[in-house]
């Protein structure tokens, strides 16, 4: 088990900005920073993200949480997982409290089962056991150790049982080796064997750094064996939601403004080993809408490279719609015959790879107006027309106007067609593949809030009450001091509230028997069991903070403190004395339906006893609140 302390510092050495941006393309927005949702489909920006608190919130969706609860939901890992993660990024190294947990079958994750898959691959890749595969990447095909090593390549043998066998030495679970992929079951047998077998492997990573499943290249002569063999589909590998080197290639890529998009995974390490590190490639399918997405957080400009064949030429064609669509702005470099990017850079180096593509790189809009006179599409009216219309609707999808305008201008001189005809067709096409982006996300809000009944039904009241305690301990512990000892004075009536106030309380008294520091809310944020408690949380400390009402001053941290201090001791005298208005009210009309003589007594004593306490509690809350606002 990791400790709280180095859990606290990682929170602390790590930026929230920094890791969100590796998710979503980040924008400041006042003192926060804003983005399009990663959990929902939206075009006005809901996402926040907090800098010195060092949470985010998603308005659209609901989610909220610190830098641990971001890396689980985007990465679909546990939480020390999450927190092995953010470690890496800092510099530190938990794996030795990791291998002291204890983790039972149930507890482990996909994510694990891939991982430790990952590294027997390798390892056996650099045995004497793995020789073939070893020959074949470095000898057939050119790759260095350090690019091996740096991928994490691996050889599967041409045995139906190696990696079971490993699994049952090393206490995998076979349901685990299932739902990754890495073992079928024969039900005709009722038996099991392996899924890869006699094929070099590529682990394909998130852009956490997380192995999310494998590519396998066959070393097998027979024609009916598949040449490339990919994971299945699994709650953990989705290909169409993967880019392969995107791990290794999105710093470069932020870098260069620039990413190379390439067909195989051969390409990609090829590119890269040659010092082309801004390489990726989409797994072996056609682009889609949410791979574009992916490279849309790191650059608005991608250069396909794909073969040069005629299937490598429509790929390209069919990929650009989806770029444009995601607003990235696709070039092209078509490769000669019979080349693609990994023999022609092993050909001519990184200097002649780079002067061919200074050479040959186009526009998309030329790239499809060569496509299609080379098809002949140009050579009859009615052909012409279709592949017009094709590269207008392109077109449409620039959500730039003065970009769009720019292209329709070139379109005119090069196509010869009048800009009036080319802006009714583009106007046409450009309706038709307009959505109301409002209508949608308000329909997801309603959707999230009808998924979170919970957090609709907490009142105005107790959401202040929370919000003020929340923020009061940027400046100490003497809220939560107050709560605690006077805990059974605060009844909330929402589960999700009552849920945060004892877990804080809880984490209260446990550093208080320790050293005596702080509460930090921002981890104790992550380390709320229930998700709708964190999302609350985060929702209520993103909101405008109760204290920004105060002018700057000399001593505004100060005025900060104290308006957060009396905002939520305000907010206690009314909850307080309504649980007191609400008792007085149950038995007041007791007495206006009881019959019995006794029982009206009995009742009448208890309403005046009820009176007199809330009269003693008023004035005890009064002088307690006094002396603490002024204390401050």
């Amino acid at each position: 088990m990791i400790p709280q302390n180095i859990i606290d510092e990682i929170r602390q050495r790590c930026d929230i900005v920094d890791v969100v941006s590796d998710y979503v393309s980040l924008k400041p927005s006042g003192k926060h920073f804003k983005a399009l949702s990663p959990f929902t489909r939206e075009k006005t920006p809901s996402f926040i993200v907090s800098p010195d608190k060092q949470i985010y919130k998603c308005f659209s969706s609901g989610k909220g949480g610190n830098i641990f609860t971001f890396i689980m939901e985007m990465e679909k890992v546990s939480f020390p997982e999450a927190v092995e993660m953010a470690a890496g990024r800092c510099g530190m190294d938990v794996s030795s409290h990791l291998k002291r947990t204890v983790r039972s079958d149930e507890d482990r994750s996909e994510h694990e089962t891939l991982k430790w898959a990952a590294r027997l691959f390798n390892r056996l890749l650099n045995s004497s056991d793995g020789k073939t595969g070893l020959d074949y990447l470095v000898t057939q095909r050119g790759l260095s150790q350090k690019t091996i090593t740096s991928f994490g390549l691996g050889f599967a043998p041409d045995s139906w049982e190696y990696l079971l066998t490993h699994a049952e030495r090393s206490s995998i679970p076979l349901e685990q080796l299932l739902k990754t992929g890495l073992a079928h079951r024969n039900p005709r047998k009722n038996s099991h064997y392996d899924y890869f077998r006699n094929r070099v492997l590529f682990p394909i990573f998130t852009v956490g750094g997380q192995v999310a499943g494998f590519g396998g290249r066959t070393l097998s002569h027979d024609k009916k064996t598949p040449k490339y063999l990919n994971s299945p589909e699994s709650a953990v590998f989705e290909k169409s939601k993967l880019l392969y080197g995107l791990h290794a290639a999105k710093e470069s890529i932020r870098k260069q403004e620039l990413a190379i998009l390439v067909e195989g995974y051969m390409d990609v390490l090829a590119l890269h080993q040659a010092g082309l590190d801004n390489a990726v490639a989409s797994c072996g399918t056609s682009l889609t809408a949410y791979q574009a997405k992916l490279l849309h957080r790191y650059t608005r400009d991608v250069l396909f490279l794909y073969d040069g064949d005629d299937a490598g030429l429509k790929s390209m064609l069919g990929g650009i719609d989806i770029l444009v669509g995601c607003g990235v702005t696709p070039s092209i470099a078509v490769l000669p015959e019979g080349e693609d990017p990994d023999s022609m850079v092993r050909a001519t180096g990184k200097t002649g790879f780079l002067d061919f593509i200074d050479k040959n790189r186009t526009s998309f809009t030329d790239f499809q107006i060569d496509f299609f006179r080379k098809k002949g599409s140009f050579d009859d009216p009615a052909k012409k027309s279709l592949a017009i219309r094709e590269m207008l609707r392109t077109v449409s999808l620039v959500s730039d106007t003065v970009r769009r305008e720019l292209y329709l201008q070139e379109l005119e001189q090069k196509l010869g067609i009048s800009m009036a005809v080319l802006r009714d067709i583009v106007s046409d096409a450009h309706g038709n593949t307009r959505r109301t982006p409002k209508s949608g996300e308000a329909g997801e809000r309603r959707e999230h809030a009808a998924g979170n009944p919970e957090m609709q039904q907490v009142s105005v009241l107790e959401r202040t009450f929370l919000k003020a305690l929340l923020e009061s301990t940027w400046y100490g512990n003497e809220v939560l001091e107050f709560c605690a000892s006077h805990e059974a004075l605060l009844r909330l009536q929402n589960p999700v509230a009552v849920h945060i106030l004892q877990h804080l309380l809880a984490r209260h008294r446990e550093h208080a028997k320790t050293h005596g520091a702080p509460v930090d809310v921002t981890t104790e944020i992550g380390s709320l069991p229930s998700p709708a408690a964190r999302d609350l949380a985060s929702e209520l400390l993103l909101d405008q903070p109760l204290s920004e009402r105060w002018q700057d001053s000399f001593d505004e941290q100060q005025q900060k403190a104290k308006r957060c201090l009396t905002a939520f001791l305000d907010s206690v005298r009314a909850l307080v004395l309504g649980d007191f208005r609400d008792r007085k009210k149950a038995l007041t009309e007791k007495l206006r339906t009881v019959t019995d003589l006794e029982q009206e007594k009995q009742l009448t004593a208890d309403l005046n006893s009820l009176l007199r306490e809330e009269q003693t509690t008023e004035i005890e809350l009064n002088n307690m609140i006094g002396t603490i606002v002024q204390s401050r």
